[in-house]
């Protein structure tokens, strides 16, 4: 924010010399009247037969400037010739400014009419009243368009609403304290809700400043006579205008929303709004007043005895207070329902989260976990973001279901649109199971080359083990330690993060487990050749041990290709390689569970699995795959799929259903189309760049890694010892979800802080997350 334009002072000409220099310029005599103003002086001058509006331009006022306003007021006269306005009153000399003062601090000088009638602040207020305020500026806002002048290009102007956060260098000037903590959430909401979609808003030359000292009532109270002061004239969002005049009318209103419905409604009528700025009207109507205060704030520094500054500082603070307690969602569906778009759907009935809690284990199973300490009911989903049911958002960090993103209408249309025609099961001829499975086997390598389509993940892995199985005539299987592959008896037997944990009961005789490959906090660290080559020969132990043991190979070796709830472990480059080698040698498959970081999550490559050079014999697919929709596949060679067909039929009644691919084809057209993998790379790679920056300022942060958008934070209280601080994890995901960002945790301690968003996370969201751990790093008890 610039100095200069907050610390410039209004001219201070004398009275008398005001009375001279407009008879001598404009013959103009009568009795003077100041008014109150920002940073220009401005004076009535009422003789006997008319008042006037001589108005002193600040000396740093541009000539250009000036002369957009009195271009506008000649436009307006043309396109709106029933609104009340100030007419121009020329000088003497034909022209329509005077130079008053020397070269040093010459101030130009214009005079217009003046428009009889009360001030909007000093009128006792009315529904009608209020409806005609709206009334008359969509009049307005409708009169300017097509309107242009040079000089409205103001992008460093002081009040310009689409600069709010040059505005925030302002807020340590906030004298009180909690009012300085509002408004700074009020500016971290705007880089979160609003600051994404300015540039999509249309823009236009607006007044700017229709406060309730620059509106002009009717004698008789009942109607806007005029809006006056075109002194902020600024090319700008369309929006800012009502947003402006919203901000101002609603001071000390006790309900803002029959108030703000008079004047929206009437608007509407005269200039329609468009659906995105119905949804972002009242996010502007708040910096409006944000901006308002802070600008007040810095100048009161120096302008001690400028009692116009705190004018409305007061009730603009009441004012954010106030929509503060209602969600934008509660506030955009109410603009929303005003102007005929649809509602966002909020729930705003009382809910009793702790009733609710207290039903769900009458009817549901007491294993089922719920997330956080205060529980969340989600209500809705868009995007990156979760709804609760207050219509609170939540940045959802968490999700890789949800792969193209909640609710994403491309999905949702197929899916419906399926849905409506037919769904069935494979056993009939269908083009669409044949041409997604040709689309997806298209996206892999060779030999990979078959397709069993399944309904989850778990239900997948359970399928590549029966055709690894049946193909080796064995059942051993090597495992990494602390890895899960499905919540199934024979997947829970393969799992050591459930038979290794509370309620587990242990390894079974058909299971060896393989040293977990983390260049952290393993035995091997960094990421080298032989570093590789080290947790490869536990692997190898693994299948020399079933030879000693049993006499035979195991049918399997099966891995994820990043490990997820081991920590989001990226092994060292080259590890699958070499442990794919020793499983291969003894005659075992390999199998890789993609379940989570498949389909362009990593950035890099479509698969996981890529990353490490290798090609599997058997993967595994899910979670992402149909973005939310139940749905999962198996991916094998023909040899393999071969061998499968010993007799005995595989049938499953819905995978591969009409709906499920008609999803998956969806699913993989949004993908494509919107760059997905490029954006995860992309957003994966700033991402890592800001955690490594908090890394470097807070010690607890012992790693940071990952790849694309599948990243992991792991805390420590000691980089020697790697002692996991596996409290301050918890802290800080439960922190941040107060704050509106959901995170978790996993690894063997949970205290790695996981990363694994919906694939439409993009810098915007990024941003909002540092911002967010920053935060919460600055503020956690366990350093």
């Amino acid at each position: 924010m610039s100095t200069k334009s907050i610390e410039t002072q209004r001219p201070a000409i004398g009275q008398q010399e005001v009375l001279a220099f407009a008879d001598e310029k404009f013959g103009i005599t009568g009795e003077l009247k100041e008014l109150v103003s920002d940073r220009d002086q401005n004076f009535s001058i009422t003789s006997d037969t008319a008042t006037y509006v001589f108005k002193i331009a600040n000396s740093d006022e541009d000539p250009a400037f000036l002369d957009l306003q009195n271009r506008a007021l000649l436009h307006l006269a043309q396109t709106a010739p029933d609104l009340t306005l100030p007419r121009l009153l020329p000088a003497l000399d034909s022209k329509d400014m005077a130079v008053l003062g020397d070269m040093a601090s010459a101030h130009l000088v214009r005079v217009l009419t003046y428009v009889p009638g009360g001030l909007f602040s000093d009128t006792p207020k009315t529904t009608t009243l209020f409806s005609s305020l709206g009334t008359y500026i969509g009049k307005l806002s409708q009169g300017l368009q097509g309107f242009g002048h040079a000089a409205a290009h103001r992008p460093d102007f002081l009040w310009n609403l689409d600069n709010i956060l040059s505005c925030e260098t302002c807020v340590p000037d906030i004298i009180d304290e909690n009012d300085r903590g509002i408004v700074q959430t009020y500016f971290d909401r705007y880089r979160k809700y609003t600051l994404p979609y300015i540039p999509s808003l249309r823009s236009a030359v607006i007044h700017n400043d229709i406060n309730d000292n620059n509106i002009i009532v009717t004698e008789n109270s009942d109607a806007v006579a005029a809006v006056i002061d075109f002194g902020d004239m600024v090319f700008a969002c369309q929006i800012n205008e009502l947003a402006t005049a919203l901000a101002y009318a609603l001071f000390d209103q006790d309900d803002i929303f029959a108030v703000s419905a008079a004047i929206i409604s009437a608007y509407h009528k005269e200039f329609p709004l468009q659906r995105l700025e119905a949804d972002l009207l009242f996010d502007l109507v708040a910096m409006r007043l944000v901006m308002s205060v802070c600008i007040s704030s810095r100048r009161a520094k120096t302008e001690l005895d400028n009692e116009y500054l705190f004018i409305s500082q007061a009730p603009a603070f009441r004012l954010l207070a106030k929509l503060n307690i209602f969600d934008r969602d509660v506030l955009g569906d109410h603009v929303r329902s005003l102007c005929g778009f649809p509602r966002k759907g909020v729930e705003t009935a009382s809910v009793d989260i702790d009733q609710m809690i207290e039903h769900r284990k009458t009817v549901l199973g007491p294993s089922l976990s719920l997330a956080y300490k205060k529980h969340l009911k989600m209500v809705r989903g868009e995007g990156a973001y979760l709804f609760d049911h207050t219509g609170r958002a939540y940045l959802d960090c968490v999700n890789n279901i949800s792969h193209a993103g909640h609710c994403h209408p491309h999905v949702v249309e197929a899916l419906s649109k399926q849905a409506a025609t037919l769904n069935t099961n494979t056993r009939y001829l269908h083009d669409t199971i044949q041409q997604y499975a040709e689309r997806l086997l298209a996206t892999l390598p060779d030999p990979l080359s078959v397709v069993y389509f399944v309904c989850s993940g778990s239900e997948a892995n359970e399928l590549a083990l029966r055709l690894a199985r049946t193909k080796t005539g064995r059942k051993g299987t090597v495992v990494l330690d602390w890895a899960y592959h499905g919540n199934t008896s024979t997947l829970v037997e393969i799992s050591p993060y459930k038979f290794n944990r509370k309620g587990g009961v242990g390894k079974p005789d058909h299971v060896r487990i393989a040293e977990i490959p983390d260049p952290f906090r393993g035995r091997y660290k960094g990421n080298s050749p032989e570093t590789s080559i080290a947790y490869a020969r536990d692997v190898e132990a693994c299948v020399a041990d079933f030879m000693k043991e049993t006499g035979e190979p195991p049918a399997a070796f099966i891995a994820e290709s990043i490990a997820g709830v081991g920590g989001q472990i990226l092994y060292p480059d080259g590890y699958l390689q070499h442990a794919y080698a020793a499983v291969r040698k003894a005659g075992a498959l390999c199998i890789a569970d993609e379940v989570q970081v498949g389909f362009g999550r990593v950035g890099t490559h479509m698969w996981a699995f890529e990353q490490q050079g290798v090609v599997p014999d058997i993967v595994t697919l899910g979670k992402p795959i149909g973005s939310g929709h139940p749905m999962a596949a198996v991916v094998t060679t023909r040899e393999i799929a071969d061998a499968f067909a010993n007799g005995m039929e595989y049938f499953n009644s819905f995978g591969g259903n009409p709906v499920s691919c008609a999803v998956g084809m969806a699913v993989l057209d949004v993908i494509e189309n919107e760059g997905l993998q490029q954006k995860a790379l992309e957003t994966g790679a700033y991402l890592l760049e800001g955690m490594r920056r908090l890394q470097d300022t807070y010690t607890i942060i012992g790693d940071v890694r990952g790849t694309g958008l599948f990243l992991g934070m792991e805390l420590i209280k000691d980089i020697e010892t790697l002692e996991p601080a596996t409290d301050a994890a918890d802290w800080i995901v439960q922190f941040c979800r107060d704050e509106g960002v959901l995170l978790s945790t996993d690894g063997p301690f949970e205290n790695v802080i996981k990363m694994k968003p919906p694939m439409v996370f993009g810098q915007k969201e990024a941003d909002l997350l540092l911002e967010t751990l920053e935060r919460a790093f600055e503020k956690l008890p366990y350093q």
